[in-house]
């Protein structure tokens, strides 16, 4: 059995973030990554590219992150179980809380560490995987 590529979308309204993240995340063995500046721009890619996992910017106003997750975690937008790995300005107990009851898998901080963010997401790329291979053999 082959392993497919493991596709990464990012979310983010800064093309700056995006890059570096995109850049972290290329690093990773049989990676690929595409980038979205909102929420309602990656729903497409999210549809067309079966991704194994999403990392969004959770900062500031993030109403409309909010929804997308809501929506993801329904079915509405591609597999339910995608896991999503927030970045989030702010650790504060209100937003990890905020961001758990969404369905939001992990939550790092502002400024990000190049090790944490590939820990956290190789850790939630290979979930996401023994899914696919768990789906696969049945």
């Amino acid at each position: 059995m082959t392993t497919r590529t493991a596709c990464v979308v990012i979310i983010d309204a800064n093309a700056h973030m995006r890059r570096l993240i995109g850049s972290l995340l290329a690093v990773l063995p049989a990676t690929s990554v595409v980038e979205a500046r909102s929420a309602s721009a990656a729903a497409p890619l999210i549809q067309s590219h079966d991704p194994h996992l999403i990392v969004m910017d959770w900062s500031n106003d993030h109403t409309d992150e909010l929804l997308f997750v809501h929506h993801l975690r329904r079915g509405e937008i591609g597999r339910a179980d995608i896991p999503v790995l927030a970045i989030s300005a702010s650790l504060h107990h209100a937003v990890l809380e905020q961001a758990d009851d969404a369905g939001i898998d992990e939550v790092i901080a502002k400024p990000i560490s190049a090790v944490e963010i590939l820990g956290r997401a190789a850790t939630l790329i290979a979930q996401s995987r023994h899914g696919d291979n768990a789906e696969a053999a049945e």
